[in-house]
């Protein structure tokens, strides 16, 4: 995240690393009729598991894999947070990019600089409180059905590292420190994640994260590929370049990528940041260059002027109304992941500051964290849309009307996410082709005075729903099909 608004914001490499000593530290350590949200139907009730598989037979758009938020483990505090992950995971499928912030927890260096993993001298890091605010969030969080981990460094690295950039001769110490991190959170503390993004805008000032520029950045990807294979961590994937800006993405980050097999191999997914909806033709580029990646805008929210430097969010519907566009967008240009940024008020280090940003603001006086609109407004994607489901082809039949829809291949439950930006109550007549019908939707609103609140339902008939929204407001209506 950067103090100001991106965009309108803000060959193999040998290296030894071993997991001999860890296993034995293993052993040896709206309007009269809403209805509340407790009443709300949910997307995560499917018959039949999760869908790992993409569906894409007929008319098809891209398929959904990470829907959710940013988290920032300093928030912990002994456990004050579980109400607080409560709250996000009751959102639906979500995925979080779990933040550790700074990238400095190594900070000093290991005198004996050995090519292995000494994990005599990485234990005791491990178990400093500002780390074991990491392992208690995940494991607290790998309590919640439907929620996948992927673990993100944010802020420089250690001085002796190079601070704002990485030294050339650091490299492989870099390495070692995010690989021991990533072996010791699997092997020690069992935790559950299989996706790691070590870098975090490596384009930017040196703030945000190490400035590195594409080359260095493939070259260390490399070499920690390498180091998790060393460890047995072969199924950690990466995600990255989590660029804050697109186009230094697509114009020079993907370019080096795409010369490294293994680095491409090992790669989950394309990593984008964006506030103002530009993706450089992400999926466009990632197509015609046959490396079969989806991209994931691991960074998007609505405005929040100040919310960096402390200042308080307004938290309001223009910001909310804001976010739901700006998901759409990003949705419509082939996003198959949107992590909003922030799931919750806390401290930065790297900001030196308390950040506002949260789907969920903290009251420092009582402990407690209370949902904004922006919250609602993500609910109003998340909560019906599972992670699988598969965009399907809509047309909105009126330009004030925003709108996506999703299949979910494993329940069939059927979904428009949409917003009418209008100041007028529209009837709609939207045209689905590709869902024949017949089909009863619920239908859910939140506008500047509604909060995720269930509404008169619509229904599918001979691929067209005939359904009235009203003005300014983000609705969804979803359904699955009577089996009979």
């Amino acid at each position: 995240m950067t103090v100001f608004q991106h965009q309108s914001r803000k060959v193999t490499m040998q290296h030894s690393f071993s997991l001999t000593g860890i296993t034995a530290i293993c052993f040896g350590l709206l309007i009269a009729g809403c209805t509340p949200t407790a009443e709300i139907e949910t997307g995560m009730d499917r018959e039949g598991g999760r869908s790992s598989q993409p569906a894409t037979t007929g008319n098809r758009e891209q398929v959904m894999s990470g829907l959710g938020v940013n988290a920032n483990v300093h928030s912990w505090r002994d456990g004050e947070l579980r109400p607080a992950i409560d709250k996000i995971s009751a959102l639906g499928d979500i995925t979080w990019r779990v933040v550790i912030d700074n990238g400095d927890w190594e900070s000093v260096r290991n005198p004996a600089a050995p090519p292995a993993i000494d994990w005599n001298y990485y234990t005791p890091i491990y178990e400093t409180p500002e780390l074991v605010d990491l392992w208690e969030t995940i494991a607290y969080i790998n309590t919640k059905p439907g929620q996948e981990v992927m673990l993100n460094v944010m802020g420089p690295v250690s001085q002796w590292m190079g601070g704002d950039h990485i030294g050339a001769d650091m490299e492989d110490e870099w390495v070692r420190t995010m690989a021991s991190m990533a072996g010791y959170g699997r092997t020690v503390k069992n935790l559950d994640f299989t996706l790691l993004a070590p870098l975090n805008e490596p384009d930017l000032n040196g703030i945000e994260g190490p400035n590195v520029g594409p080359e260095q950045y493939v070259r260390l990807l490399h070499k920690l590929a390498v180091a998790l294979d060393d460890l047995g961590l072969t199924d950690m994937r990466l995600v990255g370049p989590d660029t804050a800006l697109a186009e230094n993405a697509m114009d020079g980050y993907f370019r080096e990528l795409n010369t490294d097999a293994v680095v491409m191999d090992r790669l989950a997914y394309f990593a984008i940041h964006s506030y103002s909806g530009e993706t450089s033709d992400a999926r466009q580029v990632l197509a015609q260059s046959g490396s079969g990646l989806d991209f994931w805008v691991t960074e998007f929210s609505g405005p929040c002027p100040g919310c960096d430097g402390g200042a308080p969010n307004p938290a309001d519907w223009t910001s909310a109304s804001a976010t739901a566009l700006l998901a759409l967008d990003l949705i419509q240009q082939g996003a198959t992941g949107l992590l909003h940024y922030d799931a919750w008020d806390g401290y930065y280090n790297h900001h030196g500051s308390n950040g506002y940003w949260g789907l969920l603001a903290y009251d420092k006086a009582n402990g407690n964290y209370s949902p904004r609109k922006n919250y609602f407004a993500l609910q109003q994607l998340t909560r019906f849309v599972p992670r699988g489901s598969v965009r399907v082809p809509m047309d909105s039949g009126d330009a004030r009307i925003k709108a996506v829809a999703f299949e979910d291949p494993v329940s069939g439950r059927f979904t428009v996410f949409g917003v009418n930006t209008s100041d007028d109550v529209i009837p709609a007549r939207m045209a689905i082709p590709d869902i024949a019908g017949p089909l009863d939707l619920s239908s859910y609103i939140t506008n500047a005075t509604h909060d995720m609140e269930k509404t008169t339902g619509a229904s599918v008939s001979s691929g067209r729903i005939e359904a009235t929204i009203q003005p300014q407001t983000i609705f969804t209506l979803s359904g699955i099909p009577t089996k009979g």
